[in-house]
């Protein structure tokens, strides 16, 4: 079985779209809580009655100030996987390669020796299939990471939900 070129750009192409996918995924996650600050603040300034005001006189204010703090942990703790999915992390590999954005910026002094290693990279099949090779293994390692961290913010988004969920059945209850 022979392996076509074509195959080796259709995994970049495929990983270029799950990054992308999930940085949406993170766009949402913040734009989610966007929406609850905007409710919160809304609510807030509508609360005549002052029902979310702590005096701190009753041993409830202690309890619903307890339960804020998983509210703040996991809104924090969500914000931060959200950056690092749009920033991630790239590790250094071994390989420069003509066709890295990253190695082609700091790689090359000027464009003559890039356009010579261009050149050479592509009148070289099996160079060519090892750069490309290389980029699969650099953009499905960027996937990968992007995925973690905005499955980890949408877990935390959840959690913090479910904690604010709680915190405003506890408002009425006490």
């Amino acid at each position: 079985m022979k392996i076509s070129l074509r195959d080796y750009w259709e995994i970049i192409n495929y990983n270029y779209e799950q990054i992308r996918f999930a940085e949406i995924k993170s766009s949402v996650v913040l734009s989610v809580y966007s929406l609850i600050f905007t409710v919160a603040y809304t609510i807030d300034i509508l609360d005549e009655e002052n029902v979310y005001s702590f005096d701190f006189k009753s041993a409830s204010d202690y309890f619903l100030l307890v339960l804020t703090v998983p509210i703040l942990f996991f809104t924090i703790s969500s914000f931060i996987s959200c950056v690092k999915c749009f920033l991630p992390r790239l590790k250094k590999t071994s390989l420069n390669s003509p066709l890295f954005f990253g190695d082609v910026a700091m790689g090359y002094a000027n464009f003559e020796s890039y356009q010579e290693d261009l050149n050479s990279l592509f009148a070289d099949d099996k160079k060519y299939q090892k750069h490309l090779s290389h980029m699969v293994y650099v953009t499905s390692n960027i996937a990968f990471t992007k995925f973690k961290h905005v499955n980890a913010a949408i877990k935390s988004l959840i959690k913090s939900i479910i904690s604010f969920l709680l915190l405003l059945i506890s408002f009425y209850l006490f």
